[in-house]
């Protein structure tokens, strides 16, 4: 997928202030609180703001998708971005019938997503709390490039 102005606004103004992996957590948090709000205009009748939700919402994950990384990504790359193009289209479902059901489908998968993400960002910070205590160790104030880039990921 080719990186648009979008998609490389929305994560890199989340990446700059936090880790990647924060900004990835905080953009699913934001995703899952606009469906959320989706779901609740589509019970009060408000459909413009439904749809207004649901597009922010799905902007956002365009912009993830933007940012994956098939050269560097792995197996996992090919994988997000089925599932982002799936999710996508549930999230397109919201504004039809029976949007409430869907997007509690939406909410859930969200969820669970972020919780894997989170996961990750947990073990990452583990790991390089364990290289920076290791450095310390062995008196290397240091720990080079090597490390600093290791937090970066493929989204």
């Amino acid at each position: 997928m080719y990186k648009t102005p979008y998609s490389t606004s929305v994560y890199g103004q989340a990446s700059h202030n936090v880790s990647p992996l924060k900004a990835v957590v905080m953009l699913y948090e934001g995703m899952i609180r606009l469906i959320r709000e989706a779901k609740l205009a589509d019970q009060e009748h408000r459909f413009e703001d439904r749809f207004k939700a649901v597009e922010k919402a799905s902007r956002v994950l365009l912009g993830l998708q933007g940012q994956l990384d098939f050269e560097n990504g792995g197996e996992i790359s090919p994988i997000l971005h089925e599932y982002y193009d799936s999710l996508f289209m549930r999230m397109m479902q919201i504004n039809s019938r029976n949007g409430q059901s869907v997007a509690d489908d939406v909410i859930a998968g969200l969820v669970e997503m972020k919780q894997s993400w989170e996961q990750v960002r947990d073990q990452s910070e583990q790991e390089r709390h364990a290289s920076m205590q290791k450095a310390t160790t062995y008196g290397i104030d240091n720990v080079g490039d090597a490390e600093k880039n290791r937090a970066k990921i493929v989204i």
